[in-house]
This record gives C-alpha cells, structure tokens and sequence, in this order.
C-alpha cells in the first residue's frame, strides 16, 4: 500500500522532560535445520517509491501540508519527517529496521495482511534516494518478518516465521534461508542479531525460550529458559536476552564464547506485568531494554492497556529508568552512546502519533512524530487512526535515526517511515 498520509501539524519542537543469580543449562541441540539457497539479481526490485514524486507524496515527506492535525495531537517535533516508503501490498506494516551503512537500510515486516489472513512477508531497503521492496525469491515460506540485524550491506539477516521458523542471510546478491528448527511447527522467531560471524536468534518453543547460534556452518542451541524471549543483541562477546514470564520481566546474559559458553538470568526489579520487548547494548558496562507493564489481558486488536517501561544496566545491576509518558508501550531502542539513546513507541495521550523518547545522559524527554492519519467519524475500526508498532535504528556517526511501524489494524493497516536527519 502506498504510504500513508500525514496530517499537518505545527512544527515547532515541544518536549516532555521527566527526571530522569543465576540458572545455567546444558541444553540440548534443536532439530536439524533444512537450508535452501536462491540467487536473484542484486537491486531488481518490483514496487518502488521516489523520495521526490507526487506534490502529495512530497506533502507526507514533509509532514507540512494535508488536513488539520487533531486536537487532542502533541506538537511534532520538526526533526522528524516522514519519508514516502516502498509501495507494499494492500494492509501492510513495517515492525523492525536496521542499518547497513550510512546509505543502506533494512526495514521488514508484511504485507496483503487482513484480519482473517497472515498475510505475506516485506522487506524494504533505502538505497541513499529511496525505499524499495526486496524480492524474496526462492521457496522461503514466510509469512511475516519479525526482525532484521545488519553486519554490513553483504550480511543483512532477517528472522520471521511461515508454517515454521525462517531465518535468511542476504550476501549482497542473493538469500539463503535457513531453517534453524527444521520442519518442526511449534518453535516462533522473534528476534536475530549479527554480530561479527556470529548470529543469535530469539525463539520461542513447546517448552519456553530458546537462544539459537549460528556460527556460519550450522545451528546450535546456546539456551534454553522457562518464559517468553522477545528480543536479542549481542556485542564484545556479550549477549543480551529479553522477554517475561508471568512474574514480570526477565533478561538473561550470555558470553557468547564458543569455547565456555556461559548463561545466567540477572536479577530484575520486581514489576508485575512487565514485558521487554527490545534490548540495545551500548557496551559491557550498559545495556537498554524497553517494553511495557500490561498486566491486563489483552484487547481485540491484541493490545494491552499499560505504561513505558525502561531498564538500565549499569555493568552490575538492572534499574528503572522513568520516563515522561503515562500511558502507553515502547517497541524500539537504539543509542549512538551512552548519553545519547532513542526509544519508540506509543503515547495513550497521543495515540496517532510515533512517541520518540531521548536521553542525554540524564533524563529523558519525549517527541512526536507527525499526525499519520486523520480521524473519521466513522472508523473502521475503533484504533484505525492509532500507531501501533514502531521500530527504531540509528546510522553510526551521524545524527541520523530511522523510524518505520504501522498506523490502523486489521484490513485497515498502513506501514509508515520516519527520519531524524543529521543536523
């Protein structure tokens, strides 16, 4: 589907400040992956979209012309604009984005999605001008992408599951896909990230969360967990692990040393009905993990009524970081450094905007994306106008930040790109 449509809003930049054991296991190996391979010519995209084309796609690049913004709407911060993304396929939503190189993103997700339908699988790359789709030949079998890592524009790994879990590594000309649980059904993706020649990827199975390793030959199982992971990063040797179980929120280090691999769960501040949803490494010394407390059930969009949750590691404990948002959820973390670390998510108080949480080091404040679409008297859905999932990635030294998610649900589902330029 054609990007959706921003609605003018004033520009001037307003922020909300706000002041600011261990288990070990041996587990077993996991079922035997099958490994398929397809060659595609390198760029040859189906759907483009120009960074420069219609007057109306110029105005939603800017974030500068369209309908009046809602009453209820946060002041945009004007660093932030929208970008004309890939043109996708009916109900589609970009949920993750990585950067390649200081010209070359990745966003995934999926696409002719509806309510009665999984839909299929979407990968977007910006080549310096503009988005396109990736073809993804080949007998891959997805039908959504859950989560792009990228080591450089030859080694771009995306992790999504089909009728069963799906992984493929793109070299710069061509996929390959892996299938790290062989045809076995009840083992779900929901993370991977690359770091040097080695990938980790977050699953879930029968029997809880799965930590999977892939060290350029084959799959092995680094660690298995009672409770649900959702998100992985690795760096200097280091593994962070995040998810929930029904006490709260829980994060599991690895060494990430093939030699003596070495697993345990960190000790987390008690927060009933917390979930981390994403996790960042700065260094060995500091680590950001961001989701949501939700005790509650969730609604009929599979929404959950809670607040942004942030967690701190300091090099030796977790702590609670507070933020200025009341109500809402973070999907997205990334930093540049320590003092500089960006969050997306969702505001309840401004639901039809993009929530860009920043720390300086000291505390963090909150910004707005554009008004992504305006409200109708008579929806289709109650949530048609709200943002529900963001991702967040930044480009190495420069200021630049990329943003992507989805604005409305079900058959009424529109991706969205975001970008901080530098300055």
């Amino acid at each position: 589907m054609v990007g959706v449509r921003v609605v003018a809003v004033a520009v001037v930049g307003v922020f909300l400040v706000a002041g600011c054991g261990a288990g070990r296991t041996a587990p077993p190996s996991p079922p035997a992956p099958d490994r398929m391979t397809a060659t595609l010519p390198a760029p040859a995209p189906s759907r483009t979209a120009s960074a420069g084309a219609t007057p109306a796609e110029d105005a939603r690049s800017t974030g500068a012309a369209g309908d009046p913004g809602d009453p209820g709407d946060a002041v945009v911060a004007p660093e932030w604009r929208a970008v004309p993304g890939a043109e996708l396929e009916g109900a589609a939503a970009l949920v993750d984005v990585a950067v390649a190189g200081p010209r070359d993103v990745w966003a995934v997700g999926y696409q002719a999605s509806a309510e009665d339908r999984e839909g299929s699988p979407a990968v977007v790359r910006w080549d310096g001008g503009r988005w396109r789709e990736v073809p993804l030949d080949g007998g891959h079998g997805l039908f959504r992408v859950e989560a792009v890592s990228a080591g450089g524009p030859d080694d771009v790994w995306v992790a999504g599951n089909g009728e069963v879990a799906v992984a493929g590594r793109w070299n710069g000309r061509a996929w390959r896909w892996e299938r790290p649980f062989g045809v076995a059904q009840d083992y779900r993706l929901a993370d991977v990230a690359v770091a040097g020649d080695r990938v980790w990827l977050a699953a879930n199975g029968p029997a809880g969360a799965v930590v999977v390793e892939w060290d350029g030959e084959t799959f092995r199982t680094a660690h298995r967990a009672d409770g649900t992971v959702r998100a992985i990063t690795a760096r200097a040797g280091r593994v962070w692990a995040v998810g929930h179980r029904d006490g709260g929120p829980v994060a599991w280090l690895g060494s990430g040393a093939p030699s003596s691999p070495v697993w345990e769960e960190t000790e987390l501040p008690a927060i009933p009905g917390g979930r981390l949803g994403r996790v960042w490494q700065v260094s060995p010394s500091e680590a950001w993990a961001v989701g949501e407390i939700a005790p509650g059930p969730v609604d009929v969009y599979g929404r959950r009524a809670g607040e942004p949750l942030v967690l701190r590691w300091d090099g030796s404990r977790w702590t609670r970081s507070p933020v200025p948002v009341a109500r809402g959820a973070l999907h997205g973390v990334t930093a540049f450094d320590g003092g500089d670390v960006w969050a997306s998510g969702t505001d309840a108080a401004h639901p039809g905007q993009a929530l860009l949480l920043r720390f300086d080091g000291t505390r963090w404040s909150a910004g707005y994306g554009p008004r992504l679409r305006a409200r109708e008297e008579e929806p289709r859905y109650d949530v048609s106008a709200d943002v529900g999932r963001t991702g967040i990635a930044r480009v190495p030294g420069t200021g630049t930040l990329w943003a992507v998610g989805s604005v409305g649900w079900g058959d009424d589902e529109d991706d969205f790109v975001l970008r901080r330029a530098s300055r």
